[in-house]
């Protein structure tokens, strides 16, 4: 089909040329369309990628954490096998006594006094301190604190005093040292058993002095 209108060649030029500038044009918008949206989906690919590597640091973090917890735990288990099996600062008292004198017997050393001091609270547990006298030469003093560091019961000494008999003769000294041992606190229920158990024990007692 021909176009009934004549087209002049110099028009036609013109038309040729305003054809390939609007192409050029187009050409253009969509170079930079596609630029921008490259733009945007790197951007987008990327904002996905470090949220992705957060929520993966994230669940490290927790299973780290977790194996961090699940070590303490037992450290904690095995720590506790080295508490004192009384329930009560009394009872706990008088075995750290009997370990002691025990340790103190197999090195024969003769423990001159002993006495149990004032239950301290520490957190979840209650040391039990008892301090204990006896002359002994260094040579046994070393002895008896490495029997007691290496006890399966957790002892600590936490005082130790020193005193030589004889200045002129330093071989055997008179020692005094405070020795802890520790139980675990009670809880609420068990502290009302046990104070309900006293009390009952106390009536009973006023009863029968009275009768």
């Amino acid at each position: 089909m021909k176009i009934p209108v004549k087209i002049k060649p110099r028009e036609k030029k013109t038309l040729i040329a305003g054809g390939l500038v609007i192409l050029a044009i187009m050409a253009y918008e969509l170079f930079v369309w596609y630029g921008e949206f490259k733009n945007t989906l790197t951007e987008y690919s990327d904002a996905n990628r470090m949220k992705l590597e957060k929520q993966f640091d994230k669940i490290s973090g927790k299973d780290i954490l977790a194996k961090k917890l699940e070590s303490a735990g037992a450290q904690l288990k095995q720590i506790e096998t080295g508490l004192i099996t009384g329930d009560t600062p009394p009872v706990a008292a008088a075995e750290i006594q009997k370990a002691l004198n025990e340790m103190a017997e197999s090195l024969s050393i003769e423990i001159k006094s002993e006495r149990a001091l004032t239950p301290v609270e520490a957190g979840a547990y209650i040391s039990i301190p008892v301090e204990i006298g006896f002359v002994a030469p260094t040579s046994k003093l070393k002895s008896m604190l490495y029997r007691i560091r290496t006890s399966q019961s957790l002892f600590v000494v936490s005082d130790l005093n020193v005193r030589v008999i004889n200045i002129t003769k330093p071989i055997d000294s008179y020692t005094t040292m405070v020795v802890s041992g520790f139980i675990k606190k009670p809880s609420d229920a068990g502290q009302q058993k046990t104070d309900d158990k006293t009390k009952k024990t106390a009536a009973k007692t006023g009863a029968d002095s009275v009768s």
